[in-house]
């Protein structure tokens, strides 16, 4: 079973996957300390669904659209959307302490994931039909 990280309330999931509460609760006034590995390693997961959508900053009306913010990466373990990448870096969120301990065991490197992994995720955890 894959594991969401990132799902919250307020991005309206779907995808038969638990939301992990508000991102409000989950906003901090800085970092972790090595928030910048985080980064990376958030930023290279592995593709599996791709969307061509734009979204808000649920957190600041004001700010510009993004792009792609339901598009879904993964580790293999761990599923999460393209938009975390960038509620982390401008909003320094509070990430679950075992996904922490799983990206640092990594060394920051996101491990390649088998197709036959990916399609397990697509069709057993997203319930896609292929």
């Amino acid at each position: 079973m894959i594991r969401p990280v990132g799902f919250f309330s307020e991005l309206s999931p779907g995808w038969r996957l638990a939301e992990t509460g508000s991102i409000k609760d989950a906003v901090r006034p800085s970092g972790e300390p090595d928030e910048n590995g985080i980064l990376e390693y958030l930023r290279h997961g592995t593709g599996i669904w791709s969307e061509m959508s734009a979204g808000p900053d649920v957190l600041d009306p004001d700010a510009p659209d993004m792009t792609g913010v339901g598009s879904l990466y993964t580790d293999g373990t761990w599923l999460w959307r393209e938009d975390l990448h960038y509620y982390v870096t401008t909003y320094h969120l509070s990430l679950p302490d075992d996904f922490l301990r799983h990206i640092r065991a990594l060394n920051y490197k996101t491990p390649p994931v088998p197709e036959s992994r990916l399609i397990d995720i697509a069709t057993n955890d997203l319930g896609i039909s292929m």
